[in-house]
């Protein structure tokens, strides 16, 4: 009897340190269904009765331990029973044995059924049995695995209808959750592994422990590579021996996640469905561009005084400096994606905020724009043959309509062997060709100090690097001068502008601050016309029109429209029958009118073929297009 009393109470005391192996939705434990609701000083009551409901979890786990301790309560039931039914004892001991015998008889039913129940899918007991991930990984890790085995793992079966969507973005540990929360809209919800309070103390000595052995100042060693599973598993079991092995991968999830990642909006920058992450103060929620779904709120927000400390890191994983003096920063992340912070409440109201224009790990490429139908095959193959005979164009279009993203595909249709130099305030274009040089302006924060480089002072050393194109990220001042000025000296050129029309384009180039002469657009082919617009209910981006530039002899600038797109079918049609492009490549070549049509229609088929084939590597492509070129 002593040691049926013995193993009991290890049971009480095991199960109370416990965790229920299925995660609710919340990020902090919740109380089970049915949990009294006990007032503020009795939570030692309401603390105790919750690790009374957890008793079955641990011996009806599915582990040896599990196993022994299951067949433990079930023998002491049976022997307490049979003692208590048939042995002649006082009444008193009859009682106790009887209780007793009841209560570990409940206990082996509801292990036995914890033990057997079905085991939902998606769940941290799910993902550990089938050994998704081993209890350490980094976060480069996690990646590489996410792509392989995301689709494999079922998520959690919900009947809410209020959800309308939901998808792993870093499997076993978060998913998301797209909620209809009645009139209000849609909220993102980020789904993470809930961690106990001991847990949470666990994370913070673990972080404090690593903190002294990182350098964060060393840019040729990332965090990630410097955080290895090793020491991070040994910390944390310094602090917690005896921690469970799901367990400790969850742990560690959480190292990784706020070491080496952005932390709570870690998930947000691996969803591939996001553009744009943004946060407009503290106690706001955090909001999302969605590919499907716009802009929606999500379940993130930053409490008073975090949003201060996070921006802060921010900029320091971006290798720059902010502070009250200089309390803006344009930045690029490691990953590549653009941040705008400001800092404190110097110059925003609501106190600090951030931007993240999330960056693509793979660029874009022309058959993307043919299969996100922001492009016709046709006006594809134009742009080809122009591009590739060295004519200038220029991108217009409002924030987020994808410009950059257009001109970073289309550059695909420079030949091979050009030399190209890239001008740019953030790093995103990119480009398979070798014989490219890539320039970003330099622009320091510390008052006083001289050498900010622009682009202006980038476009004027790059014409004396002997350039066949010139990729220019965006132009908004004396740079379009240089630019112009590099147009008629023979360099093709590729740039975009803030503009919602081809009149607005010239308008904000021939006035205050850029004032490009009017003469020198005569060197400007072609200005294409970029919008994000709704159709069906859904947001999408498309080419509004293509326009040719000609300017007469009295310095009036005409634009000639190409191609337009009809909203009521979404179709793109040719409005003009001949190009004045053309026509000078037709002579530059000696072509006639009908070889013209035919390098056209060449182009046009390749295209169409390549669109509906497996995805080819952007190499592959850019030789593929360099050969038929």
């Amino acid at each position: 009897m002593i040691m049926v009393v013995a193993c009991c109470l290890a049971l009480s005391f095991s199960g109370f340190r416990k965790k229920p192996m299925d995660p609710p939705p919340e990020k902090t434990p919740a109380a089970p269904a049915g949990t009294p609701a006990f007032p503020i000083r009795h939570r030692t009551i309401q603390k105790l009765y919750l690790q009374v409901l957890s008793l079955p979890r641990l011996p009806g786990s599915r582990t040896m331990q599990g196993d022994i301790l299951t067949l433990v309560s079930g023998c002491a039931a049976v022997v307490t029973g049979v003692v208590a039914l048939f042995v002649d004892l006082p009444l008193i001991i009859l009682v106790i044995l009887s209780v007793v015998s009841l209560c570990l008889l409940y206990l082996t039913i509801a292990a036995l059924r914890y033990r057997f129940r079905p085991v939902q899918p998606g769940s941290r007991e799910s993902a550990v049995s089938a050994k998704v991930f081993p209890p350490a990984v980094s976060t480069s890790q996690h990646t590489a695995i996410l792509r392989d085995t995301g689709a494999d793992i079922s998520l959690p079966e919900e009947s809410d209808p209020d959800i309308l969507d939901q998808y792993w973005v870093l499997p076993p540990y978060v998913y998301i959750k797209i909620v209809r929360n009645g009139k209000s809209g849609f909220t993102y919800t980020v789904m993470e592994p809930p961690i106990t309070q001991k847990e949470h103390i666990v994370l913070q000595e673990t972080f404090h422990r690593l903190r002294k052995v990182i350098i964060y100042d060393d840019p040729d060693h990332p965090l990630t590579d410097q955080i290895k599973p090793e020491p991070v598993v040994r910390i944390i079991r310094d602090f917690f021996p005896d921690i469970a092995k799901d367990r400790l991968s969850v742990l560690t999830y959480y190292v990784h996640r706020d070491l080496s990642g952005l932390g709570p909006l870690e998930a947000l920058m691996q969803d591939p469905a996001l553009e744009d992450i943004s946060c407009n103060g503290e106690k706001l929620p955090v909001f999302v561009f969605h590919r499907n779904f716009g802009s929606i709120p999500t379940s993130i927000l930053f409490q008073e005084g975090e949003l201060n400390l996070f921006v802060l890191k921010l900029a320091q994983k971006a290798n720059k400096q902010i502070s009250l003096t200089n309390p803006m920063l344009d930045a690029t992340l490691p990953g590549g994606s653009r941040v705008q912070i400001t800092y404190s409440n110097v110059i925003s109201l609501r106190g600090s905020s951030f931007t993240i224009r999330k960056f693509r790990a793979e660029p874009m490429t022309p058959l993307d724009l043919l299969r996100s139908g922001t492009f016709s095959a046709g006006i594809l193959a134009f742009l080809w043959l122009v591009i590739e005979h060295r004519r200038s164009l220029i991108i217009a279009g409002g924030t987020a309509s994808g410009k950059t993203t257009t001109m970073n595909a289309i550059s695909l249709f420079i030949p091979l062997n050009a030399k190209i130099v890239s001008l740019e305030d953030t790093h995103e274009i990119q480009l398979p060709h070798k014989n490219w040089l890539a320039n970003l302006t330099r622009e320091l924060n510390t008052p006083g100090i001289q050498g900010n480089i622009d682009l202006f002072s980038l476009l004027k050393s790059s014409m004396r690097q002997r350039p066949e194109y010139i990729i220019v990220g965006e132009v908004r001042g004396k740079e379009a001068q240089t630019l112009f000025q590099a147009m008629n000296t023979g360099h093709a050129t590729l740039s975009t502008i803030h503009a919602g029309s081809v009149r607005e384009a010239i308008n904000r180039l021939t006035h205050e601050p850029i004032n490009v002469p009017r003469m020198m657009f005569s060197a400007l082919d072609l200005v294409i016309t970029q919008s994000i617009n709704t159709h069906d209910n859904n947001r999408i981006r498309r080419c509004l029109a293509i326009h040719e530039i000609t300017v007469d002899d009295n310095g009036t600038i005409i634009p000639i429209k190409l191609y337009e797109w009809d909203i009521r079918t979404d179709t793109f049609r040719k409005v003009s029958s001949r190009a004045g492009v053309l026509d000078e490549i037709a002579a530059m070549r000696g072509w006639s009118p009908e070889q013209v049509l035919e390098e056209l229609k060449k182009r046009e088929e390749f295209l169409t073929v390549a669109r509906d084939a497996s995805p080819p590597d952007i190499l592959d492509l850019a030789h593929a297009i360099h050969n038929i070129g």
